[in-house]
């Protein structure tokens, strides 16, 4: 398509373009900045449920450090000691160690007349009652005696023994004065096992619900890593938008009982983590941008389809103005010949009957080139329209040498030879005759009309299995390669042939028809070596019989 300087910028299709491309750059705009809006506020809203959550999940893990001490040890009290009551200590115990899975085992040591084993440390363990271990025993009461002087309830250790425990005691004093303890209450903690220990089973079951509970539907992912950078707990992804919280691992309460405390150990820095790591793809916003590319492009592609159809809408408006223009000239020679010779005739100006007999020829012939001229365009009208057909059985072979043998006739004063050749038996098919009639008698005047006078026309005609087919071939001037796939387009004409006569409607005119019963039409040529019109059509199941043969069509002779 090209625009004049001048009208370019009137042109409704650049209008069209401008807006559309305005469109889609506004579209892609707004949704940039809804997607950098919803960025924002996504990364401000996982960040305080991150945080809260990480809160919450240290309030959970300090409630369990702590716990072996505020509900285990506190719930053992003197009067059981004092009478003995190993028992109702044991039953304590058990609970501890159900309720707090990071606990190897918890002992007791008393020194009072009354109670039994006297003297002996006694520990209770998950294979349930208590049980000796001098060795473990013997740390337990150096750390007493160690810590005894301060005059503290409480006492933890860390590296206690030859496998480094955890150590935590709490002392139980004979009188307020706080002169001489009388019992040892405690337990130990295996610091290798402890951290696996803590989110194991329903504690682990837990911290995941209780994610849960604090971000309802928003996917929150909790790691919890050791002082060495190792994953103790979960399994956030590296580098997750969310909350980072440090959290003093201790294995009992200090802040709460440190000034009951005679000797502490020092807190090792843990890191929770909590984030949503199934928001990430929102974070990086590709995907968020996929539905407005894609309308973009379908705004593309409609706006391509819109200039090609105007590109093909300009094509065709050129076309029919040429073929009026066309026309117009075709029909112009014809009626000035009528016209000269009717206008000679009625003035009486013919004396002798020589001379009458010729303008009478040239009155006939024009007016039969007229009438071939009219009949071609209404044709064309017609076959725009719903044309009716009216199928029967047809024999080929005789249709179309009567075909090419009338057009001969016709064409006597051109000088041009034409020749049917046929292998095997003539092929039958369902179609139109008259129809077909035109299809072979536009290809025959195509052909005479593109050649050269006294050029032979060879037509073949066969079967090749279940297809009847009929070759027009002349020795013309050909088309060129580009103009091949455009000839058989409405008003179309190649370039050069516009001082031939015709429409360019003659091959269009093919093309529907042969399309029509369900057949195709093809073309191979070369400029200077003349053509080779090739129909293809459905035809009839061959009659069994020894005439009965399918062969291939003859070799076309350019």
């Amino acid at each position: 398509m090209q625009l004049d300087r001048r009208s370019w910028r009137s042109h409704p299709l650049v209008f069209a373009i401008i807006a559309t491309i305005g469109a889609a750059v506004l579209v892609f705009y707004l949704q940039h900045r809804a997607i950098t809006t919803l960025q924002s506020q996504t990364k401000v809203i996982v960040r305080q449920f991150s945080e809260q959550a990480a809160d919450d999940v240290s309030r959970e893990l300090r409630r369990i450090l702590d716990g072996p001490i505020f509900d285990t040890l506190a719930a053992v009290n003197h009067p059981d000691l004092r009478a003995g009551r190993l028992d109702l200590v044991a039953r304590k115990f058990a609970e501890g160690l159900d309720t707090y899975p990071h606990v190897e085992r918890f002992f007791a040591w008393s020194a009072d007349p009354g109670a039994a084993r006297k003297g002996e440390v006694l520990f209770y363990g998950r294979t349930g009652g208590f049980a000796r271990d001098p060795a473990m025993a013997t740390d337990v009461l150096t750390l007493a005696r160690q810590h005894a002087k301060s005059q503290q309830i409480y006492v933890a250790a860390e590296g206690v023994g030859a496998d480094a425990r955890q150590m935590f005691l709490r002392l139980f004093w004979s009188d307020a004065r706080r002169v001489e303890y009388f019992a040892v209450l405690g337990f130990v903690i295996d610091p290798v096992r402890m951290p696996g220990q803590l989110f194991a089973g329903r504690h682990g079951a837990a911290f995941q619900a209780l994610l849960a509970r604090r971000a309802g539907e928003l996917p929150l992912q909790l790691r919890v890593t050791d002082e060495r950078g190792a994953t103790v707990f979960g399994g956030l992804p590296a580098g997750v938008d969310g909350a980072r919280l440090t959290f003093p691992m201790l294995f009992y309460p200090a802040d709460d009982i440190r000034s009951r405390l005679a000797a502490e150990v020092a807190p090792r820095p843990w890191v929770i983590e909590v984030g949503a790591p199934a928001l990430g793809a929102l974070s990086g916003g590709g995907q968020g941008y996929l539905p407005t590319v894609f309308s973009m492009l379908l705004m593309l592609v409609a706006l391509g389809l819109a200039a090609q159809a105007h590109r093909r809408s300009s094509e065709l408006a050129r076309m029919q103005t040429d073929f009026v223009a066309h026309v117009s000239h075709q029909l112009k020679t014809p009626l000035s010949l009528l016209s000269a010779a009717t206008e000679t005739l009625q003035m009486d100006r013919i004396r002798s009957p020589e001379k009458l007999a010729d303008y009478l020829d040239t009155i006939g012939a024009e007016a039969r080139r007229l009438s071939v001229l009219v009949q071609h365009v209404l044709e064309f009208s017609r076959l725009q329209q719903d044309r009716t057909y009216e199928f029967e059985q047809v024999d080929l072979g005789a249709l179309v040498r009567e075909t090419v043998d009338a057009f001969a006739h016709g064409l006597a004063s051109r000088q041009v030879t034409f020749e049917v050749r046929q292998r095997g038996i003539g092929p039958s098919v369902h179609a139109d005759p008259a129809a077909l009639e035109q299809v072979v008698a536009n290809l025959l005047d195509n052909a005479v009309k593109y050649s050269a006078p006294g050029s032979p026309v060879t037509v073949n005609l066969c079967q090749e299995r279940q297809s009847a087919i009929v070759e027009v071939v002349d020795r013309g001037v050909g088309i060129a390669a580009a103009d091949q796939t455009r000839i058989f387009e409405r008003f179309y004409r190649a370039p050069g042939a516009s001082h031939r006569p015709g429409f360019g409607l003659g091959l269009s005119i093919v093309r529907l028809l042969v399309h029509a019963h369900h057949g195709r039409v093809e073309v191979t040529s070369a400029p200077g070596l003349g053509s080779t019109f090739r129909v293809t059509l459905p035809c009839l199941p061959v009659p069994a019989g020894p005439d009965a043969q399918t062969s291939r069509c003859p070799e076309a002779v350019s």
